[in-house]
């Protein structure tokens, strides 16, 4: 996992110069949210690595002092997770007791990694993080409090609208996961060029789902992979855990002040297509408007595909590739603003044929391709829509 000390916020949102914090404790959460008054929508922060954690003249209900503890429950083996955990810490809390969670590439992140549908290395192999969560608490966005549980709940429009939607319904407290015996994994990292990306996209679809591919197209040129496989391979690397997960990209120098966007797309398993956009794909990465610019992805299917559609608001099941495109300038140059977000639009229209699923990871309400993140299915849109005006008919929280 990354090791390097960060900022409290995503940089952009620490220079947006929101109105201050607010840091209620669990028993003082309802009666904050459901009084609010103040300026709308609230928005929330977890792990902060959302650019919109925090917005200028708004507040940020900051949930990482008063609701970052983990507990053990060793009678199910699962664990609870406080609104305001980083899942590297969670896997730090459980790496003694010889038990882990399905993580991500990262483990910066926090519970919202989780509530949006959470993958990593292993959702080929275990499903998705949303696909191991057994009880949610917290309040909706009118202040009611609420504990929703799969064994009696999982059925509802509640416990589907919180899987895959929460960021619009609830402000969530706390989340328990079912955990996995920790094992050893194997990794091999490589760089190559990015003419040999559709062949390995073929291998990587046909291969073992206890292994997977990850990869990273920069603004420099080079194609970086990190293969992981819970099984052992012959000169690949031994970790302990997904905690021992080396960075995907390397970080950007300390000195430098970095705004930026990310877009998460989904779609199948598509090599073919992929070689045929090659050499648009190729002029586009040559134009990238700075190196920090990038097009990434990580491998989904198997596991993730056998659970029903109508189980989660993460509707697109379908998916075996992830791709995210993140669009990066320096901090306060707005020409560079615009040119990278420019950018960011010009590849994902070139991806979506390949890639119509969007995966609601950030949030956008700022930006004008906003309405374009949402391609869930029109009655999911309707009914979210429609729970958003029961459960929060305030507005307290970001709409859609």
């Amino acid at each position: 996992m990354d090791q390097l000390l960060r900022p409290l916020f995503n940089p952009q949102a620490a220079d947006a110069g929101a109105r201050g914090l607010l840091q209620p404790t669990p028993e003082d959460l309802s009666s904050l949210v459901g009084g609010w008054s103040g300026p709308r929508p609230l928005r929330v922060c977890s792990g902060g690595t959302s650019s919109r954690a925090a917005v200028a003249g708004q507040w940020t209900l900051d949930l990482r002092r008063t609701m970052a503890q983990v507990s053990w429950n060793p009678a199910d083996q699962t664990v609870s997770i406080g609104g305001g955990c980083r899942m590297g810490e969670v896997l730090d809390k459980l790496y003694p007791l010889g038990r882990s969670v399905v993580g991500g590439l990262s483990g910066w992140p926090g519970v919202g990694y989780v509530l949006t549908g959470g993958m990593g290395p292993f959702s080929r192999e275990l499903g998705l993080a949303v696909d191991q969560l057994q009880a949610v608490a917290g309040v909706w966005g009118s202040g009611e409090p609420f504990v929703l549980r799969r064994d009696r709940d999982q059925g509802t429009a509640e416990w589907r609208g919180l899987c895959g939607a929460a960021p619009f319904l609830a402000v969530v407290r706390e989340v328990v996961l079912a955990t996995q015996p920790l094992r050893p994994l194997w990794i091999r990292t490589s760089t190559g060029s990015p003419e040999q990306l559709p062949d390995q996209l073929i291998a990587a679809e046909r291969s073992d789902p206890s292994t997977s591919l990850q990869w990273s197209w920069g603004g420099d040129g080079g194609l970086r992979q990190l293969h992981v496989s819970a099984d052992e391979q012959s000169g690949w690397q031994r970790i302990d855990g997904l905690h021992h997960l080396p960075p995907l990209t390397p970080p950007s120098p300390a000195a430098l002040r970095l705004h930026g966007e990310v877009v998460g797309l989904l779609g199948p398993a598509n090599g073919e297509g992929w070689r045929r956009l090659l050499p648009d794909l190729k002029a586009l990465m040559q134009r990238c408007p700075h190196v920090g610019c990038s097009l990434s992805s990580q491998q989904l299917g198997n596991a993730t595909a056998a659970v029903p559609i109508e189980a989660t608001s993460f509707v697109h099941r379908d998916a075996t590739w992830k791709p995210w495109i993140t669009a990066v300038w320096s901090a306060g140059d707005l020409e560079g603003r615009r040119r990278s977000l420019q950018w960011l639009n010009e590849l994902w229209s070139l991806l979506e044929p390949l890639c119509p699923g969007v995966h609601l990871a950030q949030l956008h309400d700022h930006l004008p391709f906003h309405q374009k993140s949402w391609t869930w299915p029109s009655a999911l849109v309707a009914w979210t829509a429609s729970a958003q005006g029961a459960r929060d008919p305030d507005g307290t929280l970001p709409g859609l």
